[in-house]
Formats: C-alpha cells, sequence, structure tokens
C-alpha cells in the first residue's frame, strides 16, 4: 500500500543527500516550499504529475519514491549530481553553454 509517510520519506532522504532546500525543489518542480513540506511530512500525497517532476528532478527512479523498500540500489550521490548537471546544461544558452563548458575545463585541468 501506498503510504504518504513513505513517499515523504524517500523525498527527504532524497533531497537532502542532493544538499537541495525544500525551496529550491520547489522552485524547480514549480511547486511552493510548504507543498514540499507536507510531502515530507506525509501531511499530503503527491499527485502522479508531482512525483514524476520529483522523480525526475532528484534523479531517482519513480519507483524509488513510491516503495523505497522495494526499489533497487540508490545511485551514488556522485552520478545523480552528474545528471542533475547534466539538466541543468541542456537549458543554457549556447552562449551560457560555451562559458559552462570553459568553467568545467577549468576545474578539470583540461
Amino acid at each position: 500500500m501506498i503510504s504518504a509517510k513513505t513517499i515523504g520519506k524517500a523525498v527527504r532522504d532524497s533531497r537532502r543527500a542532493l544538499k537541495l532546500t525544500q525551496a529550491e525543489l520547489a522552485e524547480a518542480i514549480g511547486k511552493t516550499p510548504d507543498a514540499i513540506s507536507q510531502i515530507e511530512r506525509g501531511v499530503n500525497v503527491p499527485s502522479v504529475e508531482t512525483v514524476a517532476a520529483l522523480s525526475k528532478e532528484l534523479s531517482v527512479p519513480i519507483d524509488s519514491l513510491i516503495f523505497p523498500d522495494a526499489a533497487p540500489e540508490q545511485p551514488s550521490v556522485r552520478s545523480t549530481r552528474v545528471r542533475q548537471g547534466l539538466s541543468i546544461l541542456t537549458k543554457l544558452s549556447d552562449r551560457d553553454l560555451d562559458i559552462a563548458v570553459r568553467q568545467l575545463r577549468a576545474f578539470s585541468g583540461d
């Protein structure tokens, strides 16, 4: 059975693993910080659309939010961050993407 508290705990744990605030997550998925708080506390069960948005933004499978005990092992925080970075890069303008690539090269020493 799907439990609001189970979903809330999975969302909270995934958000914290990425070091995101409730406000940052809320902005990323078009919700209010209060809505994220209510989800995480198990007060409200999120809609299917909200679960899908949370899954995408947190870079976790939908199953791991709904059935965290049955879900396979979570991806590492590093791989999750890489996917999150790629998601951000795909939204940049060509000019901003060029700047970001130059900065990444400077960090990596290439």
